[in-house]
């Protein structure tokens, strides 16, 4: 198979783990059976077993938001888990079709009592993620419970010893300062973007270092309610996802709709220049 075949199947291949249907390219590839039989198991595997994201965070931290925000998806239907009435199950529906499994967790550090019982959850819930997210206000100051919660309860409930299915999220930076947000181009001054770097590497250091099987690679800063760096989470998620990596979706929310109109039109001229370049290429 030549470079440019071994692109075309890669590609397709893609296509339709993330839209269920096979492009053209592919048939020809592949051929009308063997294409159909692939459609056919992509498609049983995406309707009865979908991903599932085990979402972790105090209330206020901005989870729906950036489920919403990084998946593209939108929220569907609530299930509580059996057993109790703090964790639900929340089907959101892809923009690519099929759907999205988010186990919302409750927040651990509100009081003794409730603890014991949501740690419960977590090591009953927990192993059968296929990502867990873990999102934090990136301006909080006291980080102790956290990492106390990551050492006794997360780490241990994923059973695999090192982490790799953990991603924690630094939500929020848009409010780190000095420096303010550009709302024009909706992104942070340079002054801003500065300080933003400054305070979430620290805070990577210190939950790295104090928690041993948490991967600094898997510690993610960014904006939901701004969009900023959704698709750093999204890759992120996806690393750690292993092999149900293919199920997620890759196409975040776009963060340019919300900058200032001359600042969409000017994108939306380029990007259109770049299919067309695109279009006169494959001829």
């Amino acid at each position: 198979m030549s470079h440019d075949h071994d692109n075309s199947f890669v590609n397709g291949m893609f296509h339709l783990g993330q839209t269920g249907k096979a492009p053209a390219a592919l048939r020809r590839l592949l051929g009308e059976d063997t294409t159909d039989k692939l459609v056919e198991i992509v498609t049983k595997e995406r309707a009865t077993n979908p991903p599932r994201v085990a979402v972790i965070g105090k209330a206020g931290v901005g989870k729906t938001t950036t489920i919403n925000n990084v998946f593209s998806a939108e929220f569907r239907i609530s299930h509580a888990l059996r057993g109790t009435s703090e964790a639900q199950l929340k089907e959101f529906a892809l923009a690519g079709g099929g759907s999205l499994h988010i186990l919302d967790m409750p927040g651990l550090g509100e009081g003794i009592a409730e603890d014991a019982v949501f740690e419960q959850i977590y090591r009953e819930h927990l192993p059968n993620a296929d990502v867990v997210l873990y999102v934090l206000e990136a301006t909080e100051r006291i980080l102790g419970e956290d990492q106390r919660i990551f050492n006794q309860v997360i780490l241990p409930a994923l059973r695999d010893g090192k982490g790799r299915r953990l991603v924690v999220a630094l939500n929020k930076v848009d409010l780190i300062g000095p420096g303010e947000w550009d709302t024009k181009l909706n992104h942070p001054s340079d002054e801003q973007e500065k300080s933003i770097k400054g305070r979430c590497l620290d805070i990577a250091r210190k939950l790295s270092h104090q928690v041993p099987g948490l991967q600094a690679k898997n510690i993610v800063h960014f904006s939901a309610e701004r969009r900023y760096r959704l698709d750093d989470l999204m890759i992120t998620l996806i690393k750690a996802a292993g092999k149900a990596a293919w199920k997620l979706p890759v196409e975040t929310a776009d963060p340019f709709e919300l900058a200032a109109p001359e600042v969409r039109d000017y994108v939306a001229q380029v990007r259109a220049e770049e299919t067309a370049s695109g279009k006169k290429a494959k001829r």
